[in-house]
């Protein structure tokens, strides 16, 4: 088992993500950004599962996921007007808008741990020296993908937690296919590399 799919593993299975999700009807953006509210619902039930997942992966805990979901959809909601075209879908614009709420909430938050948590009590499943191995290979892989650009990182999240393709990931992105490729090898090779030196 690999650091990314111990992960990824405890992520909710994500669905396939169609070319349709990637960039909706412009009909339904322009109705929204004109302030239709069915148009936006259309919009939120579209996008909320990948937005969802996005978030997950960086903040671990679903609770926090599904406030900063809710939280990404309220600025959206308020901003939708700012919202211009230019090379990237509806779902890129969420992205961004979800990366900087993780950002925010992070720098007014300090860290917590829940008391099971802090002493290893569990009924049943893994043992608490199990759960530390996982927790230490889970906190390798978090503090390696912190020394990669935003790019990168962005790109890891959309291939290997959204499970989108490389045609994908550079239509949500607004990028060539071999850009895409290119970010995820050179991401790769530098995780393998600083988890390596950890390791020795």
């Amino acid at each position: 088992m690999t650091l990314v799919n111990v992960q990824v593993e405890s992520l909710p299975l994500p669905t396939a993500i169609g070319v349709e999700q990637l960039s909706p009807v412009p009909d339904v953006i322009e109705r929204a950004r004109s302030g239709d509210r069915a148009a936006f619902a259309e919009l939120y039930d579209t996008h909320c599962d990948a937005v969802y997942r996005y978030i997950l992966y960086r903040v671990r805990e679903p609770s926090d996921a599904e406030d900063l979901t809710s939280e990404v959809f309220t600025r959206s909601f308020a901003n939708i007007h700012r919202y211009k075209w230019q090379g990237k879908s509806f779902l890129a614009w969420l992205y961004t808008i979800a990366r900087n709420a993780v950002t925010d909430r992070r720098r007014r938050e300090r860290p917590t741990v829940d008391l099971d948590d802090a002493y290893g009590v569990a009924e049943e499943g893994p043992t608490a020296h199990d759960r530390a191995v996982r927790g230490e290979q889970v906190d390798a892989l978090r503090g390696a993908v912190k020394h990669l650009t935003t790019e990168q990182q962005e790109v890891l999240v959309l291939r290997f937690v959204e499970n989108m393709s490389s045609r994908q990931v550079a239509k949500v992105l607004g990028k060539n296919e071999g850009a895409i490729r290119a970010l995820q090898f050179r991401a790769l090779g530098r995780l393998r590399k600083l988890l390596t030196a950890e390791v020795a």
